[in-house]
């Protein structure tokens, strides 16, 4: 391989597929963005299996020798990142963090192993004088899971592993402020979104000749299910329109007009998203995630309607529909409205959209960013 060019050997501590999270898939599409600069050996935790790009070796057989290099890591808010995060703590190096918040995970570790020590270390690094507030928020009973998801949400907690980051990187500008706002005296680095793929596909055939609204991704508490099934039922008064929602978790409802994918191939996914008409995403308290599916949404030049929070204050104004979360279901039915009802700014919407997408996405720039972040010392 010294022939082909190859300037830095790395490893890649990250999820792999088949592991259901979107770090598994994006950890592919570093391997191919950097091939032929970068000859990289992927350290993977239990539940994912080695892929055919690279050397790979699974997380339980690293030692000193492996993580003596230049060694990067993907950290992400999931409970397949446990042992990536684990190993982060043990042996420093650059990360990139697709999400700035990590209390589910941080906090589910406690639970399963009974290392709530840990865990208060992790609260008291972040919050100082005011972690025993956050501790006793914490402890608390929760009435259900969407009330104790939506604790975890209103705490970001980051911890340890920020120090244990020789150098960050993250994908937006808002987490990019979230960890200088934590480590004012770190550089944090803003990469550009990496996609599979940058040209739009082939919808699938159908027969329905009514308006799609579409949801993308996976299900959890903040992306506010109610709101959006009910601002999709009330545009049914007056529209003919249905819901998709392509991806896992979403509820099964029963009803005629929705529609529940479950979790799709990539390519498949891909092609339920060309269906939609509009897109709709209304999450609040986010973790400073960047959206996969929201940027598969854009590339695919669709309208979305979406709250006004966390990473997606950082789309150009006109490339998307912008409303705050507290309009609910009443803020979504009046937008996707406008959207119908004005079939030249959903075009031009969309345009916008995937032009956004274009540049963010842009190869060149991805590389030359990546390779920067490959060569830096501690920052």
């Amino acid at each position: 391989m010294e022939g082909e060019g190859i300037v830095i050997r790395a490893l890649l501590v990250t999820p792999l597929p088949p592991q259901p999270t979107g770090l598994a898939d994006y950890a592919r599409r570093i391997i191919h963005l950097t091939a032929g600069h970068i000859q990289w050996t992927a350290a993977y935790p239990e539940g994912a299996e080695p892929i055919s790009e690279c050397q790979c070796i699974p997380i339980s057989g690293l030692d000193e020798k492996h993580m003596s290099g230049n060694v990067v890591y993907q950290a992400g808010n999931s409970p397949h990142c446990t042992q990536v995060l684990d190993t982060l703590l043990r042996y420093p190096g650059k990360v990139l963090f697709h999400e700035t918040n990590l209390h589910h995970v941080l906090r589910q570790k406690a639970h399963s192993t009974g290392s709530w020590e840990a865990y208060r270390e992790h609260v008291r690094t972040d919050y100082g004088s005011g972690a025993e507030k956050v501790l006793k928020a914490m402890g608390k009973k929760a009435r259900s899971l969407p009330e104790y998801d939506m604790r975890l949400r209103r705490y970001p907690l980051l911890g340890k592993l920020a120090s244990s980051a020789t150098a960050m990187a993250v994908l937006s500008d808002t987490a990019r402020m979230r960890l200088e706002k934590l480590h004012p005296e770190r550089k944090i680095r803003r990469m550009g979104f990496l996609a599979d793929f940058l040209h739009r596909v082939e919808p699938p055939s159908s027969s329905y000749r009514g308006k799609v609204i579409g949801i993308a991704g996976t299900f959890h508490y903040g992306r506010n299910w109610e709101a959006m099934s009910e601002a999709v039922a009330e545009l049914r008064k007056n529209h003919e329109c249905r819901l998709l929602a392509a991806g896992a978790g979403w509820p099964d409802t029963g009803l005629e007009w929705i529609e529940v994918t479950g979790r799709l191939p990539d390519f498949q996914f891909r092609r339920q998203i060309e269906l939609f008409d509009i897109a709709l995403d209304l999450r609040h308290d986010t973790c400073s995630e960047t959206s996969g599916s929201m940027m598969d949404i854009l590339r695919s030049g669709k309208p979305a309607v979406i709250s006004d929070e966390g990473s997606f204050r950082d789309l150009p104004s006109d490339a998307v529909v912008r409303i705050p979360h507290e309009s609910g279901a009443s803020g979504a039915y009046a937008a996707m409205k406008y959207l119908l009802d004005n079939p030249d700014a959903a075009v031009s919407t969309g345009a916008k959209a995937e032009a956004y997408f274009a540049d963010v996405s842009n190869r060149d720039k991805c590389l030359a960013q990546w390779m920067d972040f490959l060569g830096a010392g501690r920052e």
